[in-house]
C-alpha cells in the first residue's frame, strides 16, 4: 500500500443528516487489534481491543451515531465494551457524538486541556459549525499528557500534542502484535491536519487560532514525520485512502502495513498548508 489521498465527499454533514445511506460503510479491520467503526466515509472513528475492554478514538457527529454503534457490533464488539473515549481535537465532526457515547457506555472522555479550553471559549469554531448537525455539550474527564501514556489491557497509547489544525490537536501512537507471526507494529493516527484552519483567511476571523499555530505545525513536521509508524490511520479516510481496501485485512495479509506512508502523509499536508500561504 502506497500513500494516496482522495477528495472528500461533497456536503457530508447534510448527507449524513438527510441521506446517510449514501456514505454508509461497514466496519472493517485495519490492524491486529483495531477496527474502523465510524460507519460512514467522511470522518473516522477507531475501536481498539485491548484485551480488557476497548478504547474508542473519536465519535463523529450525532447524526451518524447509529451508524457508529452498528459498526461496533459489526466488528464483534458492543458499546458496553468501551472503557475510554479519546478525542483527537475539538471540532464537531470528531466530538459531536461524545456526549451520547459517554451516556451509552459510561466511559470517561479524554481530550487535551488546550482544546477543552478552546471548545469552552470558542463554540462557534468548535461545536457549532454546521446547521445540519446538533452536537451536545459534554464534560471532559481527563486530559492528555505527553509523558503519561494511556494504558488499558495490554495496549499503551502514547499521546503527542500536535497543534496547528486546533490549539490542542492530539495524535496517538500505540503498538500491536500480529498473533500469527509475532511481528510488532506501531500504529498511529494524527489528530488533525486540515489546512482549512491554517490559512490567513481563517486567522482573520478566528477568535481562538493564530498564525503561530501554523508555524508550529510546519516546524514540528520534520520531528513528527520522522516517527516510525508501520500502520498510518487517517482521521478522515480520504486523507490516507483506506476505504479502497476495506474488508481485505487478515493477519496473514496486511493491506495497511507500509512504513513509508506516515512520512509521505506529513509531507503532503505541509505542502497543502504552504500552498495556501501563497494564495
Amino acid at each position: 500500500m502506497s500513500f494516496r489521498c482522495t477528495p472528500p465527499p461533497k456536503d457530508p454533514v447534510r448527507t449524513l443528516a438527510t441521506e446517510p445511506w449514501k456514505l454508509a460503510v461497514s466496519a472493517f479491520q485495519v490492524s491486529p487489534r483495531t477496527w474502523y467503526v465510524s460507519g460512514q466515509t467522511w470522518v473516522g472513528a477507531y475501536l481498539i481491543d485491548t484485551g480488557s475492554g476497548c478504547i474508542l478514538i473519536d465519535t463523529a457527529i450525532p447524526e451518524s451515531l447509529y451508524m457508529l454503534v452498528n459498526a461496533i457490533y459489526q466488528s464483534g464488539h458492543t458499546p458496553s465494551d468501551i472503557r475510554m473515549i479519546l478525542l483527537s481535537h475539538a471540532h464537531f465532526d470528531h466530538i459531536g457524538a461524545a456526549a451520547a457515547l459517554k451516556a451509552l457506555t459510561g466511559a470517561p472522555i479524554y481530550m487535551s486541556e488546550e482544546d477543552t479550553r478552546f471548545m469552552a471559549e470558542c463554540p462557534d469554531e468548535t461545536l457549532v459549525l454546521d446547521p445540519d448537525s446538533h452536537p451536545q455539550l459534554f464534560t471532559v474527564d481527563k486530559f492528555y499528557h505527553n509523558d503519561t501514556p494511556i494504558r488499558l489491557g495490554d495496549i499503551e497509547i502514547r499521546t503527542l500534542l500536535t497543534p496547528g489544525h486546533t490549539i490542542g490537536c492530539t495524535s496517538f501512537f500505540w503498538q500491536e502484535t500480529n498473533p500469527v507471526n509475532g511481528e510488532r507494529y506501531t500504529v498511529a493516527m494524527h489528530g488533525g491536519v486540515g489546512a482549512n484552519t491554517m490559512n490567513d483567511n481563517y486567522y482573520a476571523k478566528s477568535k481562538g487560532l493564530t498564525p503561530d499555530l501554523r508555524d508550529r505545525f510546519l516546524a514540528d513536521e520534520p520531528k513528527v514525520g520522522a516517527i516510525h509508524v508501520d500502520i498510518a490511520l487517517p482521521s478522515h479516510p480520504n486523507q490516507i485512502e483506506i476505504l479502497d481496501k476495506a474488508g481485505q485485512y487478515t493477519h496473514e495479509s496486511q493491506p495497511y502495513l507500509d512504513s513509508t506512508i506516515w512520512a509521505d502523509f506529513m509531507h503532503e499536508r505541509v505542502r497543502q498548508v504552504k500552498a495556501l500561504m501563497k494564495d
